[in-house]
């Protein structure tokens, strides 16, 4: 039995068709991935952070981008993130780069994507301080910490709690990050 090669796509074919589809693709060394569609509760934290963020940003030389921004991780490497922050130079009009903090909300169909092959591809961008991956079904913060030429691993959970982003010399409280977001209790 012959096997066919997967077609590989080049940059330009992957930005032709972003520009014409409905649907969100990442692109990774000329492959084209579907992105699946969001839960509302992934959605309503990824809206909460935004817009904190926002707010804590206001002129400051940072800008905030939602999950419809793309972020070139490298020449080869389109990512969709839940939520990019990254300093106001250069011209965005397709993409960014350089981001200093990067947010993914979990979901089933993610979480092994976002916390192993994103998780590594991001911690190579030299400009990156935090990657932030949340839960969706119960209140847990992970937070990797630049710190020289390694990181730090941190994990919140307790809703009271506040994840520390000294490089903004700012805090997120878990309830913010969470508000709205009702929580099944285990057993239930």
């Amino acid at each position: 039995m012959e096997t066919v090669a997967e077609k590989k796509f080049s940059v330009e074919e992957y930005f032709a068709l972003e520009e014409k589809s409905e649907i969100r693709h990442e692109f990774y060394y000329g492959e084209i991935i579907e992105m699946p569609g969001e839960t509302t509760i992934a959605n309503l934290i990824a809206g909460n952070i935004y817009v904190l963020l926002r707010i804590l940003f206001k002129k400051t030389p940072f800008m905030v981008f939602d999950h419809d921004i793309k972020l070139m991780v490298h020449k080869k490497s389109y990512r969709y993130p839940d939520l990019v922050v990254i300093h106001q130079k250069g011209d965005h009009k397709k993409y960014v780069t350089d981001p200093v903090l990067i947010v993914e909300v979990l979901s089933e169909s993610t979480e092994d994507i976002d916390r192993d092959k994103k998780r590594l591809e991001y911690f190579g961008l030299s400009s990156l301080q935090y990657y932030l991956t949340i839960h969706q079904d119960e209140p847990i913060v992970e937070i990797y910490t630049r710190s020289g030429k390694s990181w730090q691993f941190d994990f919140y959970t307790d809703i009271n709690e506040n994840v520390s982003l000294p490089f903004f010399d700012t805090q997120l409280s878990l309830q913010d990050i969470f508000e709205g977001v009702s929580f099944e209790k285990k057993g239930e």
